[in-house]
């Protein structure tokens, strides 16, 4: 319903869109309201500008009066002579000529005009003669003061009938201007009320259709839109949808062609799941006895190999082959044979327990998967035990196949794993191996995978976990072997890694660093043995006597393959601070050679930061010598397994030497280790090597015991 939820939502779009466009009818008729609005507003501004023109001309009319006074006391007290008299007169004609204009200006104006076209016409006349009279009293003012006199008094007399006149026409300019701003008021407000009514009806109009065609058409969106997230969740191989196949009967129209293809899609996915069921079970189980094949139990072991891997507990195999199985099979035909197999496989189901895997491998052999079991391995075979013999209880009566009583055995064995498995179908091969062993025997056996071996395993599971916390428990420890050069005088060292185990003792390195590489622990006690070397070296590096010391350590091919290897060598030096110079990393010629090309990069890399290169156990690999010239080495190392019977084997000897000759003509030098007597060192020495490195200089032992030597 969530998305039919949604759906609904989404249908109030066209509703919103029917709202816009009422909205926007609406809008445009505001807008002719607005614009009628503003026509009135710009009339009224106009009336405004008339009346106040109409103000000003009055006031510049008394400035006149003002100036046209001056002049007359001017020249009737002599205070103003002709040439001042005569300009005064040219500016107030000029001044009234501007008004005269302004005047005709003003009487033109559609607002004069249309409040009394007969004030408009004699308002002119009388400003007419006004302008007469002035510029008579001035034409004589400075002759006859007297006669001056008679024309300003007439000429008052038409300013006064002006001004009369003038307030008239303001008045009746202001009534008109008042009228018309009233006018346009009214229709303004008729325009908006019309327009708003209007556009509310329409949009009342437009959402209430808009919202019966959105809830039809919603309601069937809605089951569109359930249906699909029908299909989408269903897991079941029928789908209902009893509301589209409705519409689809009865309707017509686009939702009935949508109806269709809905259907078409449920059936198409309703095929596809009973394909896809068919091949699976095809697939992952036995079509006789509907029980897991032998490709499903492998990956129901990935699944119990992680549950073990997280609770650090046990898994066990138990497979099963009935005995004289083929005498039956050859006594009462096959479908008697395929009968009882069903009747086998239905009793084993009820013995196997909650949580484990009973399968059919084929033919007579069946398998039942245990697991996770105990952490102890002890208390996990006797789990394994303890569901066999319910195997071999369930089969002692008799199976009744068509009338006829069959009693069968089963030669049974037993394999048990754990989390660190190498190859997943180990455990499966074990117990096949065991149930032959069983069958081989006689018939009702059961036999467990080989104790030994199995114990082993075991060992070695045990091993690995404790190897994995043996870091953060500081168990691991560096001892280092002296190299010495000509007169046994001290070079370096090698440093080599040691568990202290708290209850094993001192673990050997062939106990653990196969493990560790298998496992990949390796990486981080690789890199544990690195920074504690370089830190040593930082230690050396402070004091004279031992500052040209080397240490010399191994690394393993799982960790030199990393892709960050160089950055993390740069970044322990650069933390420790130890002398690049004094770091040689020893490789084997698997590693080197694995992939020479990213070999001399990185090589070349470290090279580059002063740390040296040795290669480890020369000559008892595969190495091509036309990739030995090309890797940037600094030493080779002879291995012991020449050295130790240099005296006595004449090839031995002749490998040491032909090792030594190459090395020096690829400006090379050449350790051997596994140096024990003085006789040996003599004739390594003999034959050109220069450096040594065995029981004869000294064992491996711990930083302490090598540290009273350094003293």
């Amino acid at each position: 319903m969530k998305a039919g939820r949604s759906l609904q939502l989404l249908l109030l779009l066209p509703v919103s869109v029917v709202l816009l466009v009422a909205l926007l009818v609406n809008y445009g008729a505001l807008s002719s309201v607005r614009e009628q609005f503003d026509l009135s507003t710009g009339a009224q501004d106009s009336d405004l500008v008339v009346i106040e023109e109409a103000a000003r001309f009055s006031r510049d009319m008394g400035l006149i009066q003002r100036q046209m006074a001056i002049a007359f006391d001017g020249a009737r007290t002599e205070m103003l002579d002709e040439l001042q008299l005569y300009r005064m007169h040219t500016r107030i004609v000029e001044e009234l000529d501007a008004l005269g204009e302004r005047v005709r200006h003003l009487a033109e104006s559609g607002l004069v005009i249309d409040a009394n076209h007969d004030s408009a016409r004699r308002l002119m006349a009388s400003i007419g003669e006004y302008r007469g009279f002035i510029a008579m009293t001035t034409d004589v003012l400075a002759v006859n003061p007297a006669v001056a006199a008679d024309f300003l008094e007439q000429a008052q007399a038409q300013h006064r009938e002006f001004s009369i006149f003038s307030s008239q026409i303001v008045s009746l300019l202001a009534e008109r201007a008042r009228d018309r701003n009233a006018a346009q008021t009214a229709r303004f407000e008729g325009a908006f009320r019309g327009a708003l009514l209007s556009g509310l009806i329409l949009m009342i109009g437009l959402f209430v259709v808009a919202s019966l065609l959105g809830r039809r058409t919603g309601a069937r969106m809605v089951d569109i839109a359930d249906a699909l997230s029908t299909l989408a969740r269903s897991a079941e191989a029928r789908i209902p949808l009893p509301r589209i196949e409705a519409m689809y009967a009865g309707g017509q129209g686009e939702f009935a062609r949508i109806a269709g293809t809905l259907l078409s899609f449920r059936n198409a996915i309703e095929r596809q799941r009973s394909a896809e069921e068919q091949a699976f079970q095809l697939a992952f189980y036995d079509p006789l006895t509907r029980l897991p094949n032998r490709r499903l139990l492998r990956e129901r072991m990935r699944s119990v190999l992680l549950a073990c891997e997280q609770l650090s507990g046990h898994a066990g195999i138990v497979v099963l082959d009935l005995d004289g199985f083929k005498r039956i099979n050859d006594a009462y035909g096959h479908g008697v044979g395929d009968k009882l197999l069903v009747e086998v496989a239905a009793r084993l189901a009820q013995v196997v327990g909650e949580g484990n895997t009973l399968a059919h491998l084929g033919g007579d052999e069946f398998a039942i998967l245990l697991g996770p079991l105990s952490m102890d391995a002890g208390t996990a075979v006797g789990e394994v035990e303890s569901c066999a013999e319910r195997v071999s209880a369930a089969l002692e009566q008799a199976f009744e196949i068509d009338g006829v009583p069959l009693y069968v055995t089963a030669s049974i064995g037993g394999s048990l794993f754990g989390a660190v498995l190498a190859n997943l179908d180990d455990p499966l091969k074990h117990a096949e191996n065991a149930m032959y062993q069983a069958k081989s025997e006689g018939r009702g056996n059961l036999r467990f995978f080989d104790p030994v071996i199995q114990a082993q395993l075991e060992e070695r599971v045990t091993l690995e976990s404790e190897l994995s916390s043996a870091i953060e428990r500081d168990q691991l420890e560096l001892f280092y072997q002296v190299q010495v050069g000509e007169h046994d005088r001290l070079q370096g060292v090698e440093a080599l890694l040691r568990w202290r185990h708290p209850l094993r003792g001192l673990v050997p390195p062939a106990a653990f660093i196969g493990l560790a590489e298998e496992s990949g622990l390796i990486l981080p006690i690789g890199h544990w043995v690195l920074e504690t070397a370089c830190a040593q070296l930082l230690a050396w590096a402070r004091d004279a006597r031992t500052a040209q010391l080397s240490i010399a350590v191994n690394v393993s091919a799982r960790q030199f393959r990393q892709d960050d290897f160089v950055q993390q060598v740069r970044a322990v030096l650069e933390r420790t601070g130890a002398p690049p110079r004094r770091l040689k990393l020893e490789l084997t010629e698997s590693t080197v050679l694995e992939d020479i090309e990213a070999t001399i990069v990185k090589m070349k890399a470290l090279r580059a930061l002063g740390v040296r290169f040795s290669m480890d156990d020369f000559g008892t690999g595969y190495s091509s010598l036309q990739y030995l010239k090309r890797l940037p080495l600094d030493q080779l190392k002879i291995d012991q397994a020449f050295v130790r019977d240099i005296i006595d084997d004449p090839d031995d000897a002749v490998i040491v030497q032909a090792i030594i000759a190459m090395s020096h003509a690829l400006g090379l030098e050449v350790i051997a280790e596994g140096v024990e007597t003085r006789d040996q060192q003599q004739l390594l020495g003999q034959q050109g090597c220069r450096f040594f490195q065995g029981y004869l200089f000294g064992k491996p032992v711990p930083l302490d015991e090598l540290a009273l030597r350094l003293r």
